[in-house]
């Protein structure tokens, strides 16, 4: 499955819904949920039902762990099946089931993560950034990580308004997100798979003439990666069913078009497995905690440059295989 969060206008103004992407179209999950109830269950009180299995938060969708996977799953099938028969696709009272992308806006799946950590599991970023500063072998020897702002999350086509009173020096960062969907502490690697409800994209903008001094003085990335807009997400979390091997998936990132950073799950040096299972360590996780890659680095070894950075105006594309597009316009703040 592919889950999303989207704005739609009703009669009292906007609203957030959960929702799945499936090809074209936008099913509106909750609505769906309760009119597969209604059809196929003959639940007496499918919108009290709704209200727990599904909701209209991605948190408290995930919240309800397995019950709330499978309800989705059960929806997907009965709307599919429908879709197939042609027949007629409103709720029992006369809810729109499925929209197009033109009547709704696709915004973050989730919004405001209960925890985020971003870590550099790829060789070549750290070669290009932190080889010079560190010893290699404490790298390979632990999976390094800093902790995000979760109010720094906006939507997969969200303006990014450009930080003027922090920094000169704007810059990207596609990563592989991997999003937990069970409570847990103390997780095996072996075990990490039951606590994983899917992945997503990320692109980590980042300020670097600040980020620089930040780690310079060891206590870093703090201002330089917590701003607002710095958080790019989406446009869906694909499930664990459908994403296959999370470690053979090609990442891309577009400044306007030209290709800036290129790079495979792959090489990550740790698994998102013992990603989980070193981040739970002493440490409980919540569903919502979201866990990234950091970025696979920048094409044929070049160092970050500073003349790459971004400006006003710029499209800014983070791509990965099976879960989508990032597309964000560099914009003037106002």
């Amino acid at each position: 499955m592919k889950l999303i969060q989207f704005k739609t206008l009703t009669p009292l103004g906007e609203t957030i819904r959960n929702g799945l992407l499936v090809a074209d179209k936008i099913l509106d999950l909750y609505s769906c949920y309760v009119t597969y109830l209604v059809q196929e269950t003959k639940e007496t009180k499918p919108y009290a039902m709704a209200d727990v299995r599904i909701s209209n938060n991605m948190i408290a969708f995930l919240d309800g762990g397995d019950y709330s996977i499978e309800a989705a799953h059960q929806t997907e099938e009965f709307i599919q099946n429908l879709i197939g028969q042609n027949e007629e696709l409103v709720g029992p009272k006369k809810e729109q089931l499925i929209f197009t992308p033109d009547q709704v806006r696709i915004i973050e799946p989730i919004t405001h993560p209960r925890y985020i950590v971003d870590f550099m599991t790829f060789e070549t970023h750290y070669r290009q950034s932190l080889e010079k500063l560190t010893d290699y072998s404490l790298w390979k020897r632990y999976p390094i990580g800093y902790k995000k702002n979760p109010n720094s999350i906006i939507g997969p086509t969200d303006p990014i308004v450009f930080p003027k009173r922090i920094t000169k020096w704007l810059d990207f960062e596609v990563e592989f997100g991997t999003v937990i969907g069970k409570k847990g502490k103390d997780i095996e690697e072996s075990e990490a798979t039951k606590y994983i409800v899917g992945f997503t994209a990320f692109n980590d903008i980042s300020a670097r003439d600040i980020e620089i001094p930040e780690i310079m003085l060891r206590l870093g990335p703090f201002k330089s990666k917590d701003f607002d807009c710095a958080g790019p997400l989406g446009p869906c979390i694909v499930t664990l069913d459908e994403i296959g091997d999370p470690h053979n998936l090609n990442m891309e990132l577009r400044v306007n078009g030209q290709v800036m950073q290129r790079g495979n799950t792959k090489d990550m040096n740790w698994s998102v497995h013992q990603l989980v299972a070193y981040t739970s360590k002493d440490q409980t996780l919540l569903p919502g905690t979201l866990l990234f890659s950091g970025n696979p680095g920048r094409l044929e070894d070049k160092t970050i440059q500073r003349k790459d950075r971004l400006k006003i105006g710029d499209i800014v594309e983070a791509e990965i295989e099976k879960i989508g597009v990032l597309r964000n316009v560099i914009s003037e703040k106002p």
